[in-house]
């Protein structure tokens, strides 16, 4: 008797890749981290922080397309990513004071993703009059930070995930895409079929 081979099954796979909510799923999961374990958890923030900003950056180019037919011919590449959101916002009739959160959390955020981004070398140097008596050896244990290292903290972390939040969800509540919800990560479909041998 021979062996039976072993069917074969044809099978095929497709979804789409929200970026942004991938990104925005990854921020969380680093700000949870940190939140658990408060020691060294600079690095986590300064991560979530990046991936927020990736975040908002992937948002504006999942929505552009439907707010803008010329959006990837036209605007996509050419626009920074406070621009989009200028632009989008412009077409959209939603207007924010500039100065205020959560517009404001937006150009800091971007300020900080762009100096992490074209990170260079740069020499910091702080000069002060501690209190000798008290606060020296305290004050000579802290070292000088840069601009984006200052804004590694729980708390811009969180401002940064809430004020980003409340901008995507005023965009999306306007457009109200069909069949595209807010931070989905896309429904997959899958079919198999057994092949003729």
């Amino acid at each position: 008797m021979t062996a039976r081979k072993p069917q074969k099954a044809k099978v095929s796979k497709k979804r789409p890749v929200h970026t942004y909510s991938e990104l925005w799923h990854g921020s969380k999961i680093l700000l949870e981290r940190a939140q658990a374990e408060i020691k060294g958890s600079k690095w986590l923030w300064m991560g979530s922080l990046i991936l927020t900003a990736f975040s908002f950056e992937a948002y504006m180019n999942h929505i552009g397309p439907k707010v803008f037919s010329s959006w990837e011919t036209a605007l996509e590449k050419t626009l920074p990513p406070e621009s989009k959101l200028e632009v989008i916002w412009e077409r959209l009739e939603i207007d924010l004071p500039k100065n205020e959160r959560p517009r404001q959390t937006v150009r800091d955020l971007i300020k900080f993703r762009n100096n992490v981004a074209h990170g260079k070398t740069v020499p910091i140097e702080e000069n002060t009059t501690p209190d000798a008596d008290q606060y020296l050896d305290e004050f000579l244990g802290k070292r000088p930070l840069a601009i984006w290292e200052e804004y590694c903290t729980q708390e811009n972390a969180l401002r940064a995930r809430e004020d980003i939040e409340k901008i995507l969800q005023m965009i999306h509540n306007r457009i109200n895409p069909k069949n595209d919800y807010l931070f989905s990560f896309g429904i997959g479909e899958h079919s198999a079929s057994i092949k003729d041998s």
